[in-house]
């Protein structure tokens, strides 16, 4: 005989889901109107949802932003998973595995890429500013580590400073890619066939010039 939940639960049950509902609607607003332009009571309008259950779950604007960044970026390494990155292969097929990878994780939260997108462009100073920059920070963690996994023939000591020397410029590719792709581009899969292979060019160069030829033991 299956017990029914207790009311406690069903409470907690219930203020999960208006939670996620407030998220989901501050991501779209944010997204489409920016930080400044969205209002606590615009969400709250939105989500059908008082003012004060808003403030209860987050404490204030600043709060809710945050979550959504928090939620936005768990959901996007989730999805982007280092895993699917094939163990086998030429140094090409991993960074084009990984940039598809990454470009259908942002294809399933476009409203989350673009509110990073505006933040960046014209982010507010103060909290919002520092919570900004820190989601970036983990966008790049997350990508170098990726690059590392890509350039693992080299050993971990070769492949982390290719990673740290390229992290920049792919992270500026991809973010470019990705605007082309919101512009309806027929060309997307082709411009990351072209990050990746300047990827291993730069890659290539960076081994050459001895910028990664640091010893780790594997001699190579």
């Amino acid at each position: 005989m299956t017990s029914r939940p207790s009311p406690k639960n069903k409470r907690v049950e219930l203020g999960d889901r208006s939670r996620e509902v407030i998220l989901d609607v501050a991501t779209r607003l944010m997204s489409a109107r920016g930080y400044d332009g969205t209002s606590i009571s615009a969400i709250a309008k939105e989500s059908g949802l008082p003012a004060s259950s808003i403030y209860w779950h987050f404490s204030s604007k600043v709060g809710v932003l945050t979550a959504v960044m928090d939620r936005g970026n768990a959901r996007f390494y989730a999805e982007a998973s280092l895993m699917e990155i094939p163990s086998e292969g030429s140094r090409f097929d991993k960074l084009l595995a990984i940039f598809q990878n990454g470009m259908r994780a942002l294809e399933r939260n476009p409203d989350f890429v673009r509110l990073q997108i505006i933040l960046m462009l014209n982010s507010p100073a103060g909290t919002v500013n520092e919570a900004v920059t820190r989601m970036r920070a983990q966008a790049r963690s997350g990508m170098r580590s990726a690059l590392e996994q890509a350039f693992a023939d080299l050993g971990p000591a070769r492949a982390e400073a290719v990673a740290a020397g390229l992290v920049e410029f792919v992270g500026a590719g991809f973010d470019g890619v990705f605007l082309t792709h919101e512009a309806a581009s027929p060309s997307t899969q082709h411009l990351l066939r072209q990050l990746a292979q300047a990827t291993v060019a730069l890659a290539e160069g960076l081994i050459a010039s001895g910028l990664a030829s640091c010893d780790d033991g594997s001699g190579r």
